[in-house]
């Protein structure tokens, strides 16, 4: 009767094949992960990659993509709890000077107020933005979507902004090229015979 059991070396490269395996999936989870700002990372979710019909936040705009939970006050849920506080949520991205006068500014914050979020303020700090003057329900009673709407609006004006001053340079560029084009001409015409 002929022995059909599997070797010593054979057992060994069977388990090294399994480890090494296992080690390829965790690597390719972290090398899909995304550092968040606390110093962890964030796995990106499978099947993640960008559909057709993914929302413009998704695809790299300026959003925010929650609060910062550990900046909180420490009397959340407790008798001590304050009425109103500062939140901290997490930009979606690096905010350039342009956006950030723009979510700074004074009109902002009277738009905010007029839409019936008095005393609410917002300051960019890195890529963190700090609410002020809130707390969480007012957020998730609508103040979100309001302040969803202040970035979105700030983003679009800078965009529209660089577009307009993209297009005098190419004016510009181009009345320059025929100005240059038409001295040559004059220039060319003359004739030292």
């Amino acid at each position: 009767m002929g022995d059909s059991g599997v070797g010593p070396h054979e057992v060994e490269r069977d388990v090294s094949s399994a480890r090494g395996a296992a080690d390829s999936a965790v690597d390719e989870e972290t090398s899909r992960a995304q550092w968040d700002d606390d110093g962890g990372f964030e796995p990106e979710p499978l099947g993640s990659a960008e559909s057709p019909g993914a929302e413009p936040a998704a695809r790299g705009g300026l959003f925010l993509r929650g609060v910062l939970d550990s900046a909180l006050p420490h009397e959340l849920g407790t008798d001590d709890e304050p009425e109103r506080y500062l939140v901290t949520a997490v930009f979606s991205r690096r905010v350039s000077a342009e956006e950030r006068a723009l979510i700074e500014a004074p009109a902002a914050q009277a738009m905010l107020a007029e839409r019936g979020y008095p005393g609410v303020s917002l300051k960019v700090a890195d890529r963190r933005l700090e609410i002020a003057g809130t707390n969480l329900a007012t957020l998730a009673g609508g103040l979100a979507a309001e302040i969803a709407r202040v970035l979105r609006e700030a983003e679009q004006q800078v965009l529209a902004d660089r577009e307009r001053r993209d297009d005098e340079r190419l004016r510009w560029s181009q009345a320059e090229a025929a100005r240059a084009a038409r001295v040559k001409a004059e220039a060319d015409r003359v004739r030292f015979e």
